[in-house]
C-alpha cells in the first residue's frame, strides 16, 4: 500500500496530484472506495469530506454533497470552514437564503475567518442586497489579516459605485481607493500574478471614475490589451457619447442565461416579464433560443433574429431598445443583454446574467465573432410599439 493511502496528511495534500492522465472520474471512484481519510485529526477528516462535497456540488449532485457535509459537521461541529463550504454548495443550488444562513453561522463560529464573510457577501449579492454586502465586507476589512477580504471589499464598492451617480458614486469610489491602498502592504510575498490582479482592481476604480490617465497607467500593470484598445479609441474619438439604458440587474439561476438576459433587455424598454415563468416553461439543461422565441410570441411579443454588427447594435441602443446576444461553443454557451453603447470607447455595454456587474465588448469584435461562432441576437418589443426593422 502506498504512503498516500496510509498517511492522512499525504493523502489530503496530494488529492489532486494524479499525473498527466489523471481523471476526475477516477479520483471520485477512489474516494467512493475509501471515503474516510482516517487518522485522529477530526478537523482534517472533516475538511476532506467537505472538499469532496464541494466537488460533487460542482457536478450538481447536491444529495451526495449534503450527505458528506453532514458527516463533516459531525466530525467538526461549529467549524467556520465547513459552514462556508455548505454555504457555497447551497449557492450553487440557487438556495441563496439558506446559503446566507450557513454563512452567518460561519461568521458566528469565527468572526475573523475570511471564508464565511466572502460567501455571505456573494449570497447577499444574489439576493439583491448589494448595500448590505458592502457594509458587511467593509466592517470585516477593518479587522482582518487576509488581503483577499480587503480586495473583495474593494470590488464590492466598485460594484456599488456602478449603480450610483453623483456624490454617492464618488463616495463609493473613494472607499474603494482607500481599501485598494491597504492591499499591497498586506502582501509582502506578492508575485507577478498578484500584482496584475491588484492593477486590475485599480484599473476598475479608474475606469468607473473616467480617469483616463490612471487607466493608461494601470492597464500596463494589468496586462490588458482590451483597455489599451479602449484608450486608443478614447483618444481618437473624445467627443463620442455614451448611452446606458436603464435596466434591471438580475443574476441568473443555473443554465438560465437566456431567459434572464431577455428579461434584462426588455426591462431597458420598461417592459417586465415573469422571468420565473419563462424559465420554468422553456429551460431544461439550458434554453434553446427558438423555444424562448416561441414563448414570447405566444405572450404577444414580436421576435426577430438578426446578425449583430457594430452598426445595428448602435442603431438599436440609440433607439432605446435593448437586445440579447448569444453564442455557443463546444461545451457551453452564454447569452447577454446589450444595454448600452459607448461611442468614444468603442464598446457595447452588456449585462451578463452570470455577474452583477456590467461587461464591455469591443464594438469592432462583433463582426469578427460572427465569423467564428453562432451568434443569434434578437430584438423584442410589444406589438403596439412602432416596428423597428434592421
Amino acid at each position: 500500500m502506498s504512503a498516500n493511502q496510509t498517511c492522512p496528511l499525504v493523502r489530503y495534500f496530494t488529492r489532486h496530484i494524479n499525473g498527466s492522465r489523471g481523471l476526475l472520474l477516477d479520483e471520485l471512484r477512489n474516494f467512493e472506495k475509501n471515503p474516510d481519510l482516517g487518522g485522529d485529526d477530526a478537523e482534517l477528516r472533516a475538511s476532506w469530506l467537505a472538499g469532496y462535497a464541494h466537488t460533487f456540488a460542482i457536478l450538481r449532485d447536491f444529495s451526495r454533497a449534503q450527505d458528506l457535509l453532514k458527516q463533516a459537521q459531525t466530525l467538526s461541529p461549529q467549524s467556520a470552514w465547513i459552514y462556508s463550504i455548505e454555504a457555497d454548495v447551497l449557492g450553487m443550488a440557487d438556495q441563496w437564503q439558506d446559503s446566507l444562513r450557513s454563512a452567518e453561522r460561519g461568521c458566528a463560529a469565527d468572526s475573523r475567518s475570511p471564508w464565511p464573510i466572502l460567501i455571505l457577501a456573494n449570497a447577499l449579492l444574489n439576493l439583491g442586497e448589494i448595500g448590505v454586502a458592502v457594509r458587511r465586507l467593509a466592517h470585516a476589512a477593518e479587522d482582518t489579516q487576509f488581503q483577499q477580504v480587503v480586495q473583495t471589499a474593494c470590488w464590492y464598492h466598485c460594484a456599488l459605485a456602478e449603480t450610483l451617480e453623483g456624490d454617492k458614486r464618488r463616495h463609493a469610489l473613494e472607499e474603494a481607493r482607500r481599501l485598494a491602498e491597504q492591499i499591497e502592504p498586506m502582501s509582502p510575498l506578492a508575485d507577478r500574478e498578484f500584482r496584475a490582479s491588484l492593477a486590475r482592481a485599480w484599473l476598475d476604480i479608474s475606469e468607473l471614475a473616467d480617469d483616463h490617465a490612471a487607466m493608461e497607467h494601470w492597464s500596463r500593470g494589468a496586462r490588458s490589451p482590451f483597455h489599451r484598445k479602449v484608450l486608443s479609441n478614447l483618444k481618437a474619438n473624445p467627443d463620442g457619447k455614451r448611452i446606458r439604458l436603464p435596466y434591471r440587474r438580475t443574476i441568473q439561476k443555473h443554465v438560465e442565461c437566456v431567459p434572464t438576459s431577455i428579461s434584462s433587455a426588455l426591462s431597458a424598454t420598461g417592459v417586465n416579464i415573469l422571468l420565473e415563468e419563462l424559465a420554468h416553461e422553456v429551460t431544461f439543461g439550458g434554453t434553446a433560443e427558438w423555444a424562448a422565441a416561441d414563448w414570447l410570441r405566444e405572450k404577444g411579443f414580436h421576435v426577430r433574429f438578426f446578425a449583430a454588427t457594430e452598426e445595428t447594435a448602435a442603431r438599436l441602443v440609440e433607439a432605446g431598445i435593448g437586445f440579447t446576444v448569444s453564442w455557443d461553443d463546444d461545451e457551453s454557451g452564454q447569452a447577454v443583454a446589450i444595454i448600452g453603447i459607448d461611442h468614444a470607447a468603442g464598446i457595447a455595454i452588456a449585462h451578463d446574467p452570470a455577474s452583477f456587474r456590467s461587461t464591455d465588448y469591443l464594438l469592432s469584435s462583433l463582426q469578427v465573432n460572427m465569423a467564428l461562432s453562432v451568434c443569434l441576437p434578437w430584438l423584442l418589443f410589444r406589438r403596439h410599439m412602432p416596428a423597428y426593422w434592421i
